[in-house]
């Protein structure tokens, strides 16, 4: 095992971080940032981690505050779907206003939430001709989609009522015809395209749909279904290196919590570049017993494309290195010197393939 025991790791409240398996910029592109009290504490463990660009998905006035108050380290997701009750203007069209006053600030990603529980709440869905106007104006200014159209296997199981919510089979048409009617916009979909449990129907999309990508993000799940197929789940992302990015779906929380956002990047950290075989310090209720971490120890190569590389090349996301921040709000923690946050270790020590730490 290289990295970081769990014992260690909660020994110094996740705030030591180990040193990197590779020296590169991060992006996060998958974080939810819509409370400015306590903001500042994802941002503080980004800088910790090293993550060296954050994606926040919120509304796109949030999001350029936000933007503005972190100069270099906060990219937007503006959400374009957010209803309106004194409003008379139908949704949609106030979807394109937001994605051409998104373009002219700068901002290179739209947001749209389609999860199943999307029922609940609209009466359309992503593939509905009432939001072709939308897509043609993302399509138009050269800009990327952040898209969320699936949940766990395990609620489907537990939770949907298939006569509502249908089947996780039937929540694929809708991205698939977006794909197909859009081909020069880049989708990004969420939480392994919501479909960890099954890298072959990943594959097959990915296979066939050239403007298909896939973030990270989701760290309960995507730890969970991944490390249970960790060979499988090594090839897939060698295989597919180049559309795969990083992403945490952090959220942060109203009231103050600083440890919730130092042990998800640990846990992210220790997932992706390390062997470590651990119980998990998140719950996971989704979990049967108890959760547990195993590593899936990517080769550099693809920790490259995956931290930085693809979000640069597709969604043109730049990843700016710790060193180059130089300013930030009164009051925040300064960030490490890019020489220490991106620590790249020298002696990794032999594999112990199966390491326990203390029980969460």
């Amino acid at each position: 095992m290289h990295g970081q025991s769990l014992e260690e790791a909660r020994a110094a409240q996740f705030t030591t971080p180990p040193p990197r398996k590779v020296r590169c910029p991060i992006v996060d592109m998958h974080t939810h940032m819509t409370e400015p009290g306590t903001n500042h504490e994802l941002v503080d463990a980004a800088r910790l981690y090293g993550i060296t660009r954050i994606l926040a998905i919120a509304p796109l006035d949030d999001g350029l505050e936000l933007a503005r108050r972190y100069p270099g380290e906060i990219a937007v997701a503006a959400r374009a779907l957010l209803p309106q009750a004194d409003s008379a203007e139908p949704i949609e069209d106030r979807a394109v206003h937001i994605v051409r006053r998104a373009h002219a600030h700068g901002v290179r990603i739209i947001k749209f939430w389609f999860a199943p529980r999307i029922r609940d709440r609209l009466d359309f869905l992503l593939d509905s001709s009432r939001l072709d106007p939308v897509f043609d104006a993302i399509a138009e200014c050269g800009l990327g989609v952040l898209v969320h159209v699936s949940d766990p296997d395990r609620w489907f199981e537990r939770r949907y009522d298939p006569a509502r919510y249908g089947t996780k089979a039937d929540q694929y048409p809708m991205l698939e015809a977006r794909l197909r009617r859009h081909p020069t916009v880049p989708f990004l979909a969420a939480h392994m395209g919501g479909d960890p449990e099954h890298l072959d129907h990943l594959a097959a999309l990915l296979t066939r749909y050239p403007n298909l990508y896939l973030d990270t993000s989701a760290t309960k799940w995507i730890v969970r279904e991944l490390g249970r197929q960790r060979e499988a789940a090594r090839e897939f992302f060698r295989r597919w290196a180049e559309r795969l990015c990083f992403g945490t779906d952090q959220v942060v929380l109203k009231e103050s919590d600083p440890a919730r956002y130092t042990v998800r990047y640990w846990v992210h950290q220790m997932f992706w570049e390390t062997d470590l075989v651990c119980p998990s310090p998140i719950d996971d209720p989704d979990s049967d017993g108890e959760p547990v971490l195993r590593g899936l120890d990517l080769p550099e190569d693809v920790l490259e494309q995956v931290y930085y590389k693809n979000a640069e090349r597709v969604f043109r996301i730049a990843a700016r290195s710790a060193a180059q921040i130089t300013s930030r709000p009164a009051g925040a923690s300064p960030p490490h010197e890019f020489a220490e946050a991106m620590r790249i270790r020298e002696d990794p020590g032999p594999s112990s393939g199966g390491a326990s730490g203390i029980r969460s």
